[in-house]
Protein backbone atom coordinates (compact mmCIF):
# COMPACT_ATOMS: atom_id res chain seq x y z
CA UNK A 1 0.00 0.00 0.00
CA UNK A 2 1.92 3.52 -0.83
CA UNK A 3 2.22 5.68 2.18
CA UNK A 4 1.65 9.40 1.97
CA UNK A 5 4.17 11.56 4.04
CA UNK A 6 3.13 13.12 7.55
CA UNK A 7 3.66 16.54 6.16
CA UNK A 8 0.69 16.09 3.57
CA UNK A 9 -1.55 13.95 5.77
CA UNK A 10 -1.40 16.89 7.72
CA UNK A 11 -1.86 19.91 5.09
CA UNK A 12 -4.76 17.58 3.91
CA UNK A 13 -6.55 17.57 7.24
CA UNK A 14 -6.67 20.78 7.38
CA UNK A 15 -7.50 21.83 3.76
CA UNK A 16 -10.87 19.52 4.41
CA UNK A 17 -11.61 19.81 7.76
CA UNK A 18 -13.78 23.14 7.18
CA UNK A 19 -15.61 21.54 3.97
CA UNK A 20 -19.47 20.99 3.96
CA UNK A 21 -21.32 17.42 4.37
CA UNK A 22 -20.16 16.09 0.98
CA UNK A 23 -23.34 13.51 0.12
CA UNK A 24 -27.19 13.99 -0.25
CA UNK A 25 -28.42 10.52 0.37
CA UNK A 26 -31.98 11.34 -0.95
CA UNK A 27 -30.60 13.42 -3.81
CA UNK A 28 -27.14 12.33 -4.75
CA UNK A 29 -26.71 10.05 -8.20
CA UNK A 30 -24.08 7.95 -6.72
CA UNK A 31 -21.57 5.38 -8.44
CA UNK A 32 -18.69 3.42 -8.53
CA UNK A 33 -16.28 4.26 -10.88
CA UNK A 34 -13.19 1.48 -11.02
CA UNK A 35 -11.41 2.63 -13.92
CA UNK A 36 -11.18 5.33 -16.26
CA UNK A 37 -9.22 8.13 -14.13
CA UNK A 38 -8.54 10.83 -16.76
CA UNK A 39 -9.81 14.03 -17.02
CA UNK A 40 -11.97 13.59 -20.15
CA UNK A 41 -13.87 11.19 -18.14
CA UNK A 42 -15.24 13.99 -15.24
CA UNK A 43 -17.39 15.15 -18.77
CA UNK A 44 -18.62 11.66 -18.82
CA UNK A 45 -19.67 11.57 -15.19
CA UNK A 46 -21.34 15.01 -15.88
CA UNK A 47 -23.55 13.80 -18.49
CA UNK A 48 -24.87 10.64 -16.88
CA UNK A 49 -25.63 13.34 -13.92
CA UNK A 50 -23.17 11.36 -11.50
CA UNK A 51 -22.80 13.92 -8.12
CA UNK A 52 -20.71 11.03 -5.93
CA UNK A 53 -18.39 8.79 -7.76
CA UNK A 54 -16.48 5.81 -5.87
CA UNK A 55 -13.10 5.73 -6.57
CA UNK A 56 -10.98 2.71 -5.16
CA UNK A 57 -8.44 3.79 -3.26
CA UNK A 58 -5.64 2.99 -2.62
CA UNK A 59 -5.69 3.87 -6.15
CA UNK A 60 -4.06 3.97 -9.15
CA UNK A 61 -1.25 7.34 -9.39
CA UNK A 62 -3.93 8.96 -11.40
CA UNK A 63 -7.10 8.56 -8.93
CA UNK A 64 -6.20 11.56 -6.35
CA UNK A 65 -5.54 14.08 -9.04
CA UNK A 66 -9.03 12.69 -10.82
CA UNK A 67 -10.73 13.09 -7.85
CA UNK A 68 -9.58 16.72 -7.42
CA UNK A 69 -10.87 17.04 -11.03
CA UNK A 70 -14.48 15.98 -10.48
CA UNK A 71 -14.35 18.03 -7.17
CA UNK A 72 -13.90 21.32 -9.07
CA UNK A 73 -16.57 20.70 -11.44
CA UNK A 74 -19.22 19.52 -8.45
CA UNK A 75 -18.64 16.07 -7.89
CA UNK A 76 -17.88 14.58 -4.61
CA UNK A 77 -15.49 12.12 -4.87
CA UNK A 78 -16.06 8.84 -2.33
CA UNK A 79 -12.43 7.02 -1.25
CA UNK A 80 -13.55 3.81 -1.83
CA UNK A 81 -12.36 1.59 0.72
CA UNK A 82 -13.78 -1.65 0.44
CA UNK A 83 -10.55 -3.29 -0.28
CA UNK A 84 -9.26 -3.05 2.79
CA UNK A 85 -8.64 -6.16 4.58
CA UNK A 86 -9.20 -5.55 8.29
CA UNK A 87 -9.87 -2.79 10.37
CA UNK A 88 -5.85 -1.58 11.01
CA UNK A 89 -5.78 -1.41 6.78
CA UNK A 90 -8.64 0.15 6.60
CA UNK A 91 -7.31 3.06 9.06
CA UNK A 92 -4.39 3.75 7.37
CA UNK A 93 -6.32 3.54 3.74
CA UNK A 94 -8.82 5.80 5.31
CA UNK A 95 -5.94 8.57 6.57
CA UNK A 96 -4.34 8.06 2.88
CA UNK A 97 -7.09 8.82 1.44
CA UNK A 98 -8.15 12.41 4.29
CA UNK A 99 -4.53 13.25 3.29
CA UNK A 100 -5.35 13.15 -0.43
CA UNK A 101 -8.09 15.93 0.23
CA UNK A 102 -11.31 12.83 -0.22
CA UNK A 103 -13.86 14.10 2.36
CA UNK A 104 -16.05 11.04 1.94
CA UNK A 105 -15.16 7.41 2.17
CA UNK A 106 -17.36 3.94 1.75
CA UNK A 107 -16.60 1.28 3.94
CA UNK A 108 -17.59 -2.42 4.31
CA UNK A 109 -19.50 -3.09 7.27
CA UNK A 110 -17.99 -6.83 7.16
CA UNK A 111 -14.64 -5.33 7.40
CA UNK A 112 -15.69 -4.39 11.27
CA UNK A 113 -15.96 -7.67 13.73
CA UNK A 114 -19.43 -5.45 15.29
CA UNK A 115 -21.69 -2.49 15.13
CA UNK A 116 -19.18 -1.07 18.20
CA UNK A 117 -15.92 -1.43 16.85
CA UNK A 118 -16.96 0.20 13.31
CA UNK A 119 -18.53 3.35 16.10
CA UNK A 120 -15.74 3.51 17.11
CA UNK A 121 -13.63 3.48 14.27
CA UNK A 122 -15.85 6.10 12.85
CA UNK A 123 -15.77 8.54 16.11
CA UNK A 124 -11.90 9.05 15.20
CA UNK A 125 -12.46 11.08 12.20
CA UNK A 126 -14.40 14.48 12.70
CA UNK A 127 -15.64 16.20 9.05
CA UNK A 128 -16.13 13.08 7.25
CA UNK A 129 -18.67 11.59 5.35
CA UNK A 130 -19.36 8.02 4.88
CA UNK A 131 -21.51 5.04 3.54
CA UNK A 132 -21.23 1.66 5.44
CA UNK A 133 -22.41 -1.38 2.96
CA UNK A 134 -24.31 -3.48 5.76
CA UNK A 135 -25.26 -7.14 4.72
CA UNK A 136 -28.64 -7.98 5.52
CA UNK A 137 -27.62 -9.83 8.89
CA UNK A 138 -25.85 -6.33 9.59
CA UNK A 139 -29.05 -4.35 8.47
CA UNK A 140 -30.08 -3.33 11.96
CA UNK A 141 -26.74 -1.48 13.15
CA UNK A 142 -26.92 2.17 14.50
CA UNK A 143 -23.99 3.70 12.02
CA UNK A 144 -24.99 7.43 12.34
CA UNK A 145 -24.01 9.90 11.24
CA UNK A 146 -22.59 7.44 8.55
CA UNK A 147 -25.20 6.60 6.23
CA UNK A 148 -26.23 2.78 6.02
CA UNK A 149 -26.25 1.26 2.45
CA UNK A 150 -27.79 -2.20 2.13
CA UNK A 151 -25.94 -4.43 -0.11
CA UNK A 152 -28.94 -6.60 -1.08
CA UNK A 153 -31.10 -6.91 -4.03
CA UNK A 154 -31.67 -8.19 -7.58
CA UNK A 155 -30.47 -7.00 -10.18
CA UNK A 156 -33.13 -5.35 -11.79
CA UNK A 157 -34.96 -6.02 -15.41
CA UNK A 158 -36.37 -9.29 -17.60
CA UNK A 159 -33.95 -12.27 -16.89
CA UNK A 160 -32.30 -13.11 -20.48
CA UNK A 161 -29.30 -15.72 -20.63
CA UNK A 162 -27.46 -15.77 -24.41
CA UNK A 163 -28.11 -18.97 -24.03
CA UNK A 164 -32.14 -18.49 -24.64
CA UNK A 165 -33.58 -18.34 -27.86
CA UNK A 166 -33.96 -14.59 -29.12
CA UNK A 167 -30.47 -14.11 -27.71
CA UNK A 168 -29.62 -10.91 -25.12
CA UNK A 169 -32.92 -9.44 -25.59
CA UNK A 170 -34.82 -12.75 -24.82
CA UNK A 171 -36.91 -12.23 -22.08
CA UNK A 172 -37.89 -15.38 -20.11
CA UNK A 173 -40.70 -16.61 -18.88
CA UNK A 174 -42.50 -18.59 -15.93
CA UNK A 175 -44.63 -21.58 -15.96
CA UNK A 176 -47.10 -18.96 -16.44
CA UNK A 177 -46.01 -17.47 -19.50
CA UNK A 178 -44.98 -14.26 -17.31
CA UNK A 179 -41.44 -12.30 -17.77
CA UNK A 180 -39.92 -13.33 -14.95
CA UNK A 181 -39.01 -9.91 -13.28
CA UNK A 182 -36.69 -9.04 -10.79
CA UNK A 183 -37.12 -5.48 -8.86
CA UNK A 184 -36.51 -4.27 -5.53
CA UNK A 185 -38.52 -1.46 -4.80
CA UNK A 186 -40.05 -3.42 -1.99
CA UNK A 187 -36.60 -3.48 -0.31
CA UNK A 188 -36.52 0.34 -0.60
CA UNK A 189 -40.50 -0.05 1.53
CA UNK A 190 -39.03 -2.17 3.63
CA UNK A 191 -36.18 -0.21 4.70
CA UNK A 192 -38.39 2.78 4.97
CA UNK A 193 -40.57 1.68 7.24
CA UNK A 194 -38.07 -0.50 9.44
CA UNK A 195 -35.55 2.53 9.41
CA UNK A 196 -37.14 5.31 8.96
CA UNK A 197 -34.55 7.57 10.78
CA UNK A 198 -32.19 7.09 7.40
CA UNK A 199 -32.50 7.00 4.43
CA UNK A 200 -33.09 3.86 2.49
CA UNK A 201 -30.49 2.87 0.28
CA UNK A 202 -29.19 -0.17 -1.55
CA UNK A 203 -25.98 -1.00 -2.79
CA UNK A 204 -25.90 -4.45 -4.89
CA UNK A 205 -23.10 -5.12 -7.14
CA UNK A 206 -23.87 -7.17 -10.66
CA UNK A 207 -22.76 -10.54 -9.58
CA UNK A 208 -24.05 -13.97 -8.46
CA UNK A 209 -25.39 -12.13 -4.63
CA UNK A 210 -27.59 -10.32 -7.35
CA UNK A 211 -28.86 -12.90 -9.15
CA UNK A 212 -26.47 -12.40 -12.15
CA UNK A 213 -24.41 -15.19 -13.12
CA UNK A 214 -21.23 -15.67 -15.77
CA UNK A 215 -23.71 -16.04 -18.66
CA UNK A 216 -25.87 -13.31 -17.83
CA UNK A 217 -25.34 -10.31 -20.60
CA UNK A 218 -26.97 -7.26 -18.68
CA UNK A 219 -28.67 -4.31 -21.19
CA UNK A 220 -26.89 -1.31 -21.08
CA UNK A 221 -30.63 0.11 -19.86
CA UNK A 222 -30.17 -1.82 -16.67
CA UNK A 223 -28.28 0.63 -15.05
CA UNK A 224 -31.43 3.45 -15.75
CA UNK A 225 -33.47 0.99 -14.49
CA UNK A 226 -31.70 0.60 -10.94
CA UNK A 227 -31.80 4.20 -10.32
CA UNK A 228 -35.07 4.31 -11.24
CA UNK A 229 -37.05 1.87 -9.38
CA UNK A 230 -34.98 2.83 -6.36
CA UNK A 231 -35.73 6.60 -6.29
CA UNK A 232 -38.51 6.55 -7.38
CA UNK A 233 -40.06 4.39 -3.89
CA UNK A 234 -38.73 6.65 -2.20
CA UNK A 235 -34.87 5.20 -1.90
CA UNK A 236 -31.83 5.64 -3.58
CA UNK A 237 -29.15 3.19 -4.86
CA UNK A 238 -25.25 3.22 -5.78
CA UNK A 239 -24.90 2.04 -8.95
CA UNK A 240 -22.57 0.05 -9.77
CA UNK A 241 -21.60 -0.46 -13.41
CA UNK A 242 -21.19 -4.04 -14.73
CA UNK A 243 -17.66 -4.53 -16.25
CA UNK A 244 -18.54 -5.29 -19.92
CA UNK A 245 -20.37 -1.72 -19.95
CA UNK A 246 -17.70 0.06 -18.29
CA UNK A 247 -15.23 -1.00 -20.76
CA UNK A 248 -17.77 -0.02 -23.30
CA UNK A 249 -18.57 3.18 -22.10
CA UNK A 250 -14.99 3.77 -21.63
CA UNK A 251 -13.97 2.55 -25.22
CA UNK A 252 -17.09 4.77 -26.54
CA UNK A 253 -19.23 2.11 -27.80
CA UNK A 254 -21.65 4.20 -29.63
CA UNK A 255 -24.82 1.99 -27.68
CA UNK A 256 -23.63 2.18 -24.34
CA UNK A 257 -23.01 5.95 -24.75
CA UNK A 258 -26.73 6.20 -26.09
CA UNK A 259 -27.96 4.49 -22.45
CA UNK A 260 -25.52 6.27 -20.53
CA UNK A 261 -27.16 9.73 -21.77
CA UNK A 262 -30.67 8.79 -21.33
CA UNK A 263 -29.41 7.75 -17.72
CA UNK A 264 -28.44 11.27 -17.60
CA UNK A 265 -31.60 12.49 -18.96
CA UNK A 266 -33.40 10.15 -16.41
CA UNK A 267 -31.65 11.46 -13.52
CA UNK A 268 -32.60 14.82 -13.75
CA UNK A 269 -35.87 14.04 -13.96
CA UNK A 270 -36.37 11.92 -11.12
CA UNK A 271 -34.82 14.95 -9.16
CA UNK A 272 -36.57 17.68 -11.03
CA UNK A 273 -39.96 15.51 -9.54
CA UNK A 274 -38.65 14.31 -6.56
CA UNK A 275 -41.63 15.71 -4.55
CA UNK A 276 -43.69 13.06 -5.85
CA UNK A 277 -41.61 10.37 -4.72
CA UNK A 278 -40.93 11.32 -1.65
CA UNK A 279 -45.01 11.83 -1.21
CA UNK A 280 -47.21 8.97 1.01
CA UNK A 281 -47.35 6.20 -0.56
CA UNK A 282 -51.20 5.96 -2.33
CA UNK A 283 -52.20 2.08 -2.34
CA UNK A 284 -54.73 1.28 0.42
CA UNK A 285 -53.08 -2.13 0.97
CA UNK A 286 -50.91 -2.40 4.28
CA UNK A 287 -48.76 -4.87 5.19
CA UNK A 288 -46.64 -5.56 8.26
CA UNK A 289 -42.91 -6.22 8.13
CA UNK A 290 -40.97 -8.44 10.75
CA UNK A 291 -37.32 -9.17 9.34
CA UNK A 292 -36.26 -9.21 5.34
CA UNK A 293 -36.62 -13.41 5.80
CA UNK A 294 -39.92 -13.41 6.92
CA UNK A 295 -41.39 -10.62 4.83
CA UNK A 296 -39.02 -10.01 2.04
CA UNK A 297 -40.77 -12.49 -0.70
CA UNK A 298 -44.12 -11.49 0.36
CA UNK A 299 -43.43 -7.89 -0.06
CA UNK A 300 -41.50 -8.82 -3.12
CA UNK A 301 -44.93 -9.95 -4.68
CA UNK A 302 -47.15 -7.67 -3.87
CA UNK A 303 -44.60 -5.54 -5.58
CA UNK A 304 -44.73 -7.74 -8.49
CA UNK A 305 -48.65 -7.49 -8.82
CA UNK A 306 -48.44 -4.35 -9.15
CA UNK A 307 -50.25 -3.88 -5.20
CA UNK A 308 -47.19 -1.74 -3.76
CA UNK A 309 -48.36 -1.58 -0.39
CA UNK A 310 -47.81 0.33 2.40
CA UNK A 311 -45.70 -0.96 4.82
CA UNK A 312 -45.01 -0.69 8.58
CA UNK A 313 -42.93 -2.29 11.20
CA UNK A 314 -44.98 -4.96 13.19
CA UNK A 315 -43.03 -3.88 16.32
CA UNK A 316 -44.82 -0.13 15.74
CA UNK A 317 -48.73 -0.18 13.64
CA UNK A 318 -49.39 2.93 13.03
CA UNK A 319 -52.77 4.33 13.45
CA UNK A 320 -55.09 2.60 10.87
CA UNK A 321 -58.08 3.67 9.60
CA UNK A 322 -60.82 1.82 7.11
CA UNK A 323 -61.35 5.29 5.14
CA UNK A 324 -57.34 5.00 4.67
CA UNK A 325 -56.82 0.97 4.42
CA UNK A 326 -58.65 -1.51 2.36
CA UNK A 327 -57.14 -4.54 3.66
CA UNK A 328 -53.72 -5.03 6.57
CA UNK A 329 -51.63 -8.23 6.20
CA UNK A 330 -50.11 -9.49 9.28
CA UNK A 331 -48.27 -12.43 7.79
CA UNK A 332 -45.37 -14.61 9.09
CA UNK A 333 -43.87 -12.49 11.90
CA UNK A 334 -44.41 -12.47 15.31
CA UNK A 335 -46.98 -11.17 17.50
CA UNK A 336 -47.13 -7.15 17.66
CA UNK A 337 -46.74 -6.00 20.81
CA UNK A 338 -50.05 -5.36 22.70
CA UNK A 339 -50.82 -1.79 21.87
CA UNK A 340 -50.28 -2.84 18.12
CA UNK A 341 -52.41 -5.75 18.57
CA UNK A 342 -54.75 -3.66 20.00
CA UNK A 343 -54.89 -1.21 16.89
CA UNK A 344 -54.87 -4.07 14.28
CA UNK A 345 -58.14 -5.56 15.86
CA UNK A 346 -59.80 -1.77 16.43
CA UNK A 347 -59.48 -1.26 12.72
CA UNK A 348 -60.65 -4.58 12.29
CA UNK A 349 -63.84 -4.06 14.25
CA UNK A 350 -64.44 -0.60 12.45
CA UNK A 351 -64.75 -2.40 9.26
CA UNK A 352 -61.35 -3.54 8.43
CA UNK A 353 -60.05 -6.16 6.46
CA UNK A 354 -57.22 -8.06 8.44
CA UNK A 355 -55.74 -10.86 6.65
CA UNK A 356 -52.78 -13.08 9.53
CA UNK A 357 -50.73 -15.97 8.87
CA UNK A 358 -48.66 -17.43 12.20
CA UNK A 359 -44.93 -17.03 12.19
CA UNK A 360 -44.55 -20.56 13.12
CA UNK A 361 -46.53 -24.09 13.06
CA UNK A 362 -48.75 -23.25 16.15
CA UNK A 363 -48.13 -20.12 17.31
CA UNK A 364 -50.79 -18.96 19.32
CA UNK A 365 -53.95 -16.66 17.46
CA UNK A 366 -52.81 -13.02 18.47
CA UNK A 367 -55.29 -12.28 16.86
CA UNK A 368 -58.29 -13.67 18.66
CA UNK A 369 -60.98 -11.81 20.43
CA UNK A 370 -63.96 -13.23 22.05
CA UNK A 371 -66.60 -11.59 20.06
CA UNK A 372 -64.92 -13.42 16.57
CA UNK A 373 -67.16 -15.42 14.67
CA UNK A 374 -66.59 -17.89 11.98
CA UNK A 375 -68.07 -17.44 9.19
CA UNK A 376 -66.68 -19.81 6.61
CA UNK A 377 -63.44 -22.50 6.37
CA UNK A 378 -61.29 -22.95 3.10
CA UNK A 379 -58.63 -25.19 2.98
CA UNK A 380 -56.22 -23.43 4.52
CA UNK A 381 -57.75 -20.23 6.38
CA UNK A 382 -60.67 -19.39 8.17
CA UNK A 383 -62.69 -16.36 7.72
CA UNK A 384 -64.21 -14.44 10.94
CA UNK A 385 -66.77 -11.35 11.25
CA UNK A 386 -65.43 -9.60 13.57
CA UNK A 387 -67.46 -6.24 14.35
CA UNK A 388 -67.69 -4.72 11.33
CA UNK A 389 -64.80 -6.32 9.88
CA UNK A 390 -63.74 -9.19 8.54
CA UNK A 391 -60.27 -11.26 9.80
CA UNK A 392 -58.63 -13.61 7.50
CA UNK A 393 -56.58 -16.36 9.30
CA UNK A 394 -54.23 -18.95 7.65
CA UNK A 395 -54.06 -21.90 9.91
CA UNK A 396 -50.13 -22.23 9.01
CA UNK A 397 -47.14 -19.97 7.91
CA UNK A 398 -47.34 -18.67 4.42
CA UNK A 399 -45.04 -20.90 2.14
CA UNK A 400 -45.91 -19.70 -1.40
CA UNK A 401 -45.61 -15.47 -1.39
CA UNK A 402 -46.71 -15.31 -4.91
CA UNK A 403 -49.72 -17.10 -4.09
CA UNK A 404 -49.79 -15.17 -1.05
CA UNK A 405 -49.94 -11.82 -2.83
CA UNK A 406 -52.75 -13.17 -4.86
CA UNK A 407 -54.74 -14.03 -1.94
CA UNK A 408 -54.80 -10.63 -1.04
CA UNK A 409 -55.71 -9.23 -4.33
CA UNK A 410 -59.00 -11.01 -4.57
CA UNK A 411 -59.54 -10.49 -0.99
CA UNK A 412 -59.79 -6.67 -2.00
CA UNK A 413 -61.31 -7.17 -5.21
CA UNK A 414 -59.04 -7.85 -8.29
CA UNK A 415 -61.47 -5.61 -10.21
CA UNK A 416 -61.41 -2.85 -7.88
CA UNK A 417 -57.69 -3.09 -6.73
CA UNK A 418 -55.66 -0.20 -6.25
CA UNK A 419 -53.66 -0.01 -9.72
CA UNK A 420 -54.48 -2.56 -12.47
CA UNK A 421 -51.81 -2.72 -15.58
CA UNK A 422 -53.31 -4.36 -18.32
CA UNK A 423 -52.00 -5.65 -21.33
CA UNK A 424 -48.46 -5.05 -20.46
CA UNK A 425 -46.82 -7.80 -17.85
CA UNK A 426 -42.91 -5.71 -17.76
CA UNK A 427 -44.28 -3.04 -16.15
CA UNK A 428 -44.29 -2.19 -12.53
CA UNK A 429 -46.38 0.92 -11.06
CA UNK A 430 -46.15 2.75 -7.95
CA UNK A 431 -48.64 5.24 -6.60
CA UNK A 432 -48.34 8.19 -4.49
CA UNK A 433 -50.73 10.55 -3.06
CA UNK A 434 -50.08 14.32 -4.18
CA UNK A 435 -51.71 17.44 -2.06
CA UNK A 436 -55.05 18.69 -2.85
CA UNK A 437 -56.35 14.84 -3.83
CA UNK A 438 -54.28 14.25 -6.60
CA UNK A 439 -52.23 10.70 -7.32
CA UNK A 440 -49.12 10.16 -9.26
CA UNK A 441 -48.85 6.38 -10.97
CA UNK A 442 -45.03 5.84 -11.79
CA UNK A 443 -44.78 3.47 -14.42
CA UNK A 444 -41.71 1.66 -14.78
CA UNK A 445 -40.81 -0.70 -17.89
CA UNK A 446 -38.77 -3.22 -16.98
CA UNK A 447 -38.38 -5.29 -20.24
CA UNK A 448 -36.07 -4.87 -23.06
CA UNK A 449 -38.42 -2.47 -25.77
CA UNK A 450 -40.66 0.22 -25.71
CA UNK A 451 -44.49 -0.60 -24.63
CA UNK A 452 -47.21 0.21 -26.64
CA UNK A 453 -51.10 0.79 -26.09
CA UNK A 454 -51.77 -0.70 -22.47
CA UNK A 455 -54.45 0.65 -20.37
CA UNK A 456 -53.64 1.34 -16.55
CA UNK A 457 -56.80 1.86 -14.02
CA UNK A 458 -56.49 3.31 -10.54
CA UNK A 459 -58.98 2.91 -8.09
CA UNK A 460 -60.68 6.57 -7.47
CA UNK A 461 -62.33 9.05 -9.86
CA UNK A 462 -60.19 11.59 -11.55
CA UNK A 463 -61.03 13.73 -14.34
CA UNK A 464 -57.62 15.45 -15.48
CA UNK A 465 -54.51 12.89 -16.43
CA UNK A 466 -51.02 14.79 -18.04
CA UNK A 467 -48.04 11.79 -18.89
CA UNK A 468 -44.56 12.74 -17.59
CA UNK A 469 -41.47 11.37 -19.17
CA UNK A 470 -37.59 12.03 -19.12
CA UNK A 471 -36.42 14.40 -22.23
CA UNK A 472 -39.71 15.45 -22.91
CA UNK A 473 -40.60 19.31 -21.49
CA UNK A 474 -44.38 19.52 -21.39
CA UNK A 475 -46.46 16.99 -20.14
CA UNK A 476 -49.55 15.86 -22.79
CA UNK A 477 -52.65 15.28 -21.79
CA UNK A 478 -54.49 11.76 -21.71
CA UNK A 479 -57.92 10.87 -21.67
CA UNK A 480 -59.22 10.19 -18.18
CA UNK A 481 -62.08 7.55 -18.49
CA UNK A 482 -64.20 7.11 -15.65
CA UNK A 483 -65.21 3.07 -15.22
CA UNK A 484 -67.58 2.50 -13.02
CA UNK A 485 -65.49 3.43 -9.32
CA UNK A 486 -62.22 4.08 -11.20
CA UNK A 487 -60.13 5.85 -13.91
CA UNK A 488 -58.60 4.20 -16.97
CA UNK A 489 -55.68 5.94 -18.67
CA UNK A 490 -54.68 4.77 -21.78
CA UNK A 491 -50.95 4.67 -22.06
CA UNK A 492 -49.73 4.75 -25.95
CA UNK A 493 -46.35 4.08 -25.66
CA UNK A 494 -44.10 4.00 -22.52
CA UNK A 495 -40.32 3.87 -23.15
CA UNK A 496 -38.45 3.37 -19.58
CA UNK A 497 -40.47 5.81 -16.91
CA UNK A 498 -43.14 7.99 -16.91
CA UNK A 499 -45.69 9.49 -14.27
CA UNK A 500 -49.49 9.97 -14.87
CA UNK A 501 -50.50 12.89 -12.57
CA UNK A 502 -54.19 12.55 -11.98
CA UNK A 503 -56.35 14.97 -10.91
Amino acid sequence: MRTQSPTWILAGLLAVSCLPAAIDPSGDVMLVWPAGHEARHVALLREAGVTAVLLPWPGAPSTAQFAQNCRATGITPVADLSAAKGVEEARGALAGARGAGFTAVALEGATFPDEKALAAFLAGWTGLDALVFLKPEQIHWRVAPAQAVVREGQWPGVRSTPSQQGGAGAEVSSASREPWLDANSYWVAYLRALYPGRAALLGYRPDEAAGVKPDRLLPDHSLELSLIEAFAAGGNVVLHPPERYHVALLAGREETLAAWRRLGQTAAFLKQHAEWFRSPDGATVAVAAGTPEQSGEILNMLYRRNACPVVFSTAAPPALEPGRYRAVAVANVAAPPEAGRQRILAYARAGGLVITAPAEENSPAWWSAPEARKTRSDLDRDWFALGKGTLIAYREPVLDPAEFALDVIDAVGVRVRDLRVLGADTVVGLLHRLAGGGLAVTLINCGARARDEFVVRVEGRYGKAAFHEPGVAAPRALKAARRTSGTEVTIERLARLAVVVLE
